[in-house]
């Protein structure tokens, strides 16, 4: 899986991973990095490092990351001179870069304490996770031909893989650990837009309910309308209809509208844990790399660009799209032939480089499979 930068659309269509091959240069891999582990020794304990410090550490992290392949020295016939070993020079920061992105980290050249906790990862735990991963990834069955899309959970990333290519990709915000988005296997039918929000009832009465006890008028300022249940009359949020969601005879529902939470584009697919894709207000959660805030929904980046592509085949352009988007009305448009939708949990791969990477074990599968193993 490639790394996302910037915009949805890829600049030109990169060939999608195929999980039998990804499998097979995983374990491979692994291999390499449990020969690895006669040569590792973890770098001392100290303070953050970055380009133009001079310390005894530096040489410790030159020495990793040429061992992981990260360090391939200076341009040309330059070398180190060993009065130079202890100099955090641009070729090091360089290598740093590449280590931090694939391990999903800021790719800033800084080893801060995020990079330094991969930097202690031992290769033998390292090989244990490619391993994990490999069987993972040999259990996947993925179209050859058509349409689907592809969610990594710990990779926060879409992506769209039409004939064997990828060609859109964007940033997600997945569940938080308490509220994790599941693996899913199934099809996104709909594309609604300006859709309104009925709250689940998990959330209802976590986080919902005491909002509205506590604060009615603002959470009716946000939209937010007490629904019976049978009747499906909206009304104004009130003691009594707040006692009668508590109690289960009713629920909350938010306008649709430019507030909304879901925002102005949601994407339905068949499935018991009412999982969505769809819009956020939140934007500003992309800009961080690590986005595991949702109640178990996927948030996009770009969603309007994955109604365009969605809706392509229909005749849709994009300035139809933007027009759906505006106004308070709802619109739901079927997709003719709906894509199928895999959404995943794998912390590691191995891309057209091959090279390894990796990604944080955000819900602890990896640690929770080592146990049962």
């Amino acid at each position: 899986m490639p790394p996302l930068v910037g915009s949805a659309r890829a600049p030109q269509p990169v060939p999608a991973l195929d999980p039998a091959a990804t499998s097979a240069q995983l374990l491979g891999a692994a291999e390499r990095y449990r020969e690895l582990a006669k040569d590792w020794q973890p770098m001392a304990e100290g303070e953050a490092l970055q380009a133009g410090d001079r310390d005894k550490r530096v040489v410790q992290l030159r020495r990793l990351l040429k061992l992981y392949g990260d360090y391939t020295g200076l341009p040309g016939p330059v070398t180190v001179a060993a009065t130079d070993s202890q100099r955090f020079d641009s070729a090091l920061e360089e290598a740093v870069e590449r280590y931090q992105r694939r391990h999903g980290l800021h790719p800033n050249g800084i080893v801060a304490a995020d990079t330094l906790a991969e930097l202690a990862v031992p290769p033998t735990e390292r090989a244990r996770q490619l391993e994990l991963n490999a069987k993972r990834w040999k259990k996947l069955s993925l179209p050859r031909e058509g349409r689907y899309l592809f969610i990594n959970v710990p990779e926060y990333q879409l992506q769209l893989v039409e004939k064997g290519m990828v060609t859109l990709r964007m940033k997600t915000v997945v569940g938080k650990t308490s509220s994790r988005t599941p693996t899913l296997r199934t099809r996104v039918t709909n594309v609604v837009f300006n859709p309104t929000w009925t709250v689940p009832r998990s959330i209802l009465l976590t986080d919902m309910l005491p909002k509205a006890r506590n604060n009615p008028e603002a959470m009716h300022k946000r939209g937010y309308r007490v629904v019976n249940y049978g009747s499906g009359n909206a009304v104004p949020i009130s003691a009594d209809g707040l006692a009668r969601a508590a109690g289960g005879d009713a629920t909350l529902r938010q306008v649709s509208g430019p507030g909304n939470t879901l925002g102005r584009v949601k994407f339905v697919m068949p499935n018991r844990q009412s999982i969505y894709l769809h819009d956020t207000q939140a934007q500003s959660l992309f800009e961080l790399h690590e986005r595991a805030f949702s109640h178990g929904c996927v948030r996009l980046q770009h969603p309007e660009e994955l109604a365009y592509a969605l809706l392509r085949p229909q005749g849709w352009d994009r300035p139809r799209v933007a027009q759906a988007t505006t106004g308070d009305e709802p619109l739901n448009i079927r997709i003719e032939r709906p894509p199928r939708l895999f959404i995943t949990y794998l912390t590691a791969w191995v891309d057209a480089n091959g090279r390894p990477h990796f990604r944080r074990d955000i819900y602890h599968h990896d640690t929770d499979s080592a146990a049962t193993n």
